[in-house]
């Protein structure tokens, strides 16, 4: 012991004696319970200040082990806190659980003093129950505030995602009138009707009439099943075949229903399609990137140059997204996968890996943008905190990643 905490403990020395009547003080006055404890870690003395449960569980503890009436996940933290009084004469304040014979385990704040050399252990302990029931309902209050923001948050990458960026016709329809309820500019451009014209309109008007019965089942299909489906069915005006895909869209109060057209026809192009989205991409503050496939970027926006910090000499364009994207290429895949079967992803965790392997924690959204053999991919990455993302270099966490 130092000279400092001898001189303390010499001071207490005189108390000693007086262990059970400050025990008993201490607990009329500032604490739920006391203990007088030996050297051995044994209970000599109990006062009790406090209320059920404590008093309940303090009937058999005279004569046991400090450390074997506490649980056994806490039990480190009662030898680490007689270990602090053998050393300096006093502990600071642990938190230990009690097992209770309610069922529910008993939060106590414990701190302890020894009252001089060789002399017993005054152990004080104040009844954290209503304090952690109050923490557990802010918790549960908060996981609550997250659940909802990440809700409203993955509804807008979505819709960010398939408006913004999908070169491909896409339309909301709400699930119960079947009408539209928003939609893109390239879903305007196919049934050649002007944007606010086409929406309130029923999904079914501008298909030909041969194919608005097969929509209504897709429709129907889609809803009771939860599941993307699809068929093919003819424009009505300058007839084009088009291949239809009907996905549910839950959001936090209703069900729509997401509907994605693309065109058999290869005669029909939208020139300026590619165009559109290369200015949309240079001017988003997030990192954009397209890829084909197999995973192998097309077009990259200069925010995710930036951000993976690229040197302007590397050969971006046909190099696998990979490279950067991803703690290992399996990533990547599931991913795509994921995207082949629901034509976009929830957005997910990830790493971005820059120069000389600095990791930067980043959220990843995609969406399937064409299938088959033109088969293609768009992904929105954006770091975990904007504007100031974290590296991981050096960091001995586990990295995130997506699955």
């Amino acid at each position: 012991m130092n000279e400092p905490a001898a001189s303390e403990a010499g001071k207490l020395g005189a108390l000693s004696n007086l262990a059970p009547e400050l025990a008993d003080m201490l607990v009329s006055i500032a604490s739920d319970i006391a203990l007088v404890v030996d050297d051995q870690g044994v209970i000599q003395r109990i006062a009790l200040g406090g209320g059920e449960p404590v008093k309940t569980m303090a009937d058999d503890w005279l004569g046991r082990r400090f450390a074997d009436i506490v649980t056994i996940e806490t039990r480190k933290k009662v030898e680490q806190l007689l270990a602090d009084v053998s050393a300096t004469g006093l502990s600071r304040s642990r938190q230990v659980n009690h097992p209770s014979p309610l069922g529910l385990d008993v939060p106590v704040a414990y701190s302890a003093v020894r009252l001089g050399p060789g002399g017993p252990l005054l152990v004080v302990g104040r009844d954290m129950t209503v304090v952690s029931a109050m923490q557990q309902r802010l918790v549960h209050a908060q996981a609550e505030m997250e659940r909802e923001y990440w809700q409203r948050r993955q509804s807008e990458t979505r819709y960010q995602l398939l408006f913004q960026i999908a070169t491909d016709p896409v339309l909301v329809v709400d699930a119960s009138s079947l009408n539209v309820i928003d939609a893109n500019r390239a879903a305007a451009r196919l049934f050649g009707q002007p944007l606010d014209q086409l929406i309130g309109k029923r999904a079914t008007l501008p298909l030909h009439d041969s194919s608005r019965p097969a929509l209504l089942e897709l429709f129907a299909t889609a809803k009771a099943s939860g599941r993307a489906v699809d068929c093919e069915a003819l424009i009505d005006g300058p007839q084009r075949r088009v291949r239809i895909s009907v996905t549910p869209l839950r959001t936090e109060s209703s069900t729509a229903l997401l509907m994605r057209l693309k065109t058999v026809d290869p005669q029909w192009q939208v020139p300026e399609a590619n165009q559109r989205l290369v200015a949309l991409m240079a001017l988003s503050p997030d990192a954009i990137v397209v890829t084909d496939g197999e995973g192998r970027v097309q077009m990259v926006n200069p925010a995710f140059i930036e951000l993976a910090q690229i040197d302007i000499r590397t050969v971006v364009v046909g190099s696998p997204l990979s490279n950067w994207l991803g703690a290992t290429a399996g990533e990547l895949d599931r991913l795509m996968n994921s995207m082949r079967e629901a034509l976009y992803s929830q957005r997910v965790s990830s790493t971005i890996r820059g120069a000389a392997g600095r990791l930067t924690r980043v959220e990843v959204a995609a969406v399937c943008l064409a299938e088959n053999e033109d088969e293609a991919f768009g992904f929105i990455v954006r770091p975990v905190y904007a504007g100031n993302a974290g590296s991981l270099a050096g960091d001995d966490r586990t990295d995130p990643s997506i699955h």
